[in-house]
């Protein structure tokens, strides 16, 4: 007989001795209590270290993303194709051209070589940091994640990118902020894309795309240049049912182009004005606006300074 505060206990042997009650444990040893803590924080050890290489990984694609699409890095990312030792392969080229960009970089920084920039040297140091947000203002245009977007009575996760003879359609899941050496900031959509199938996108008579919601594709390739994305707003289609929208291109309210105003503007301020790099990117990780007021049952644009609510569960900052 012992006193026992865990295990299985037998109803059937309790002896009351004044206001003590004794307790006989059957066949239950009290290091196996023990034994099962200790499995248990093992696995949560092993699943943060599986967390921490699964966002790495996800920072590393990331960051390849940002050098095989940006325009300046083109030179030097054909010059690496050639090479001797990588003599075309595109595999050894995908595992190798980061390290060799770096190298590239640091070696030619003094050479007043025309392909380098103090720029080009910040990129190819990699990311020191990266921050995930769940909303992001481009150019007055706000883009929320469709977790996010779920709750509220608006619609602003839907996206468009173009491509080279297809245009790629889906939904925000997250906004990726790297950042590198002296504060350089690259802005990324993370997003789910719809199967680009003619079995998932169908156009009507009159010239409506309805898109199968239901659909993933591009698993291995989610990202997208926050610059470089048009909203959608995806309208159920009602002859087809289910999962399937009509997908529209959102065209802001109170956002004017020069030429629409009838405003000429001369010299290099009409370049900034038709440069579709000449952006503004805000993110916010606690941004909220009010959905539940009637007059936000429509789709809408809220301001940048709109009512905001805690939410830092969206929010993530996390080292590579």
């Amino acid at each position: 007989m012992q006193m026992a505060e865990v295990g299985h206990v037998s109803h059937r042997n309790r002896q009351h001795a004044g206001e003590v009650v004794v307790v006989e444990v059957e066949n239950t040893e009290v290091s196996e209590v023990g034994e099962l803590r200790r499995e248990r924080a093992v696995e949560d050890v092993v699943g943060e270290v599986e967390e921490a290489e699964r966002r790495a990984r996800e920072i590393a694609i990331a960051h390849w993303w940002v050098l095989i699409n940006c325009e300046e890095v083109k030179y030097w990312k054909e010059s690496h194709l050639y090479f001797p030792e990588v003599d075309g392969d595109l595999e050894y080229h995908n595992m190798t051209f980061a390290n060799y960009f770096r190298t590239w970089m640091d070696m030619i920084k003094s050479d007043d070589n025309p392909n380098w920039s103090h720029e080009l040297l910040l990129l190819a140091m990699q990311p020191q940091r990266a921050r995930v947000y769940p909303t992001c203002t481009v150019n007055g245009v706000k883009f929320v994640s469709e977790e996010r977007d779920s709750r509220r009575r608006t619609q602003n996760s839907g996206v468009m990118a173009l491509g080279h003879g297809l245009d790629y359609y889906g939904v925000l899941h997250s906004v990726v902020e790297l950042v590198y050496a002296e504060g350089m900031k690259v802005h990324l959509f993370k997003c789910r894309w719809f199967d680009t199938g003619a079995q998932s996108m169908k156009m009507d008579q009159y010239g409506n795309l309805s898109v199968n919601t239901a659909t993933s594709a591009y698993e291995d390739d989610p990202f997208v240049f926050a610059t470089l994305v048009k909203q959608m707003f995806y309208l159920d289609d009602l002859a087809k049912g289910d999962a399937w929208k009509i997908a529209n291109i959102v065209h802001p309210r109170n956002i004017y182009r020069a030429a629409t105003l009838g405003v000429t503007i001369p010299g290099p301020e009409a370049d900034a004005i038709r440069d579709e790099d000449s952006t503004f990117i805000d993110v916010d990780p606690n941004e909220e606006t009010d959905d539940d007021s009637d007059d936000e049952l429509r789709h809408r644009l809220p301001d940048i300074n709109s009512d905001t609510e805690e939410d830092s569960s969206d929010d993530s900052d996390y080292e590579p």
